[in-house]
């Protein structure tokens, strides 16, 4: 009787231990600019919760990480790059990045010409 005992042990145990789901992680942003003006990326879940990324320079690029609980938005993530020098937005998006997903921003020498795609693979 031992025996079988140990065994429902160690498979309930297995079974506890198993993640049902794994924790969210953070999502990459690779962002490369043609444009010739430093920009601002927000990022927003839908039209509202704007979340500042950081500043790319002029002819740059940059690395960002979305946080782990902004990627699931229903509505899409958007970002919104703002040219400081012009006074001006431009938007990006939506996208709905998965867990295995990186986002690739180009800002091109239009802003209003931007594109983000996602790509998925390791991160």
């Amino acid at each position: 009787m031992k025996p079988i005992v140990a065994l429902a042990t160690c498979l309930s145990l297995g079974c506890a231990l198993a993640p049902g789901r794994l924790p969210p992680a953070p999502t990459s942003v690779w962002v490369r600019s043609h444009n010739q003006r430093s920009m601002e990326v927000y990022l927003l879940c839908g039209s509202h919760d704007a979340q500042w990324l950081g500043t790319v320079s002029e002819k740059g690029s940059d690395a960002f990480e979305i946080p782990d609980g902004k990627s699931p938005c229903v509505e899409g993530l958007n970002f919104f790059l703002v040219d400081r020098y012009l006074n001006r937005g431009y938007w990006v998006g939506p996208l709905r990045p998965q867990r295995s997903q990186t986002i690739q921003l180009v800002i091109e020498k239009y802003a209003g010409l931007s594109s983000a795609q996602l790509i998925t693979g390791p991160r």
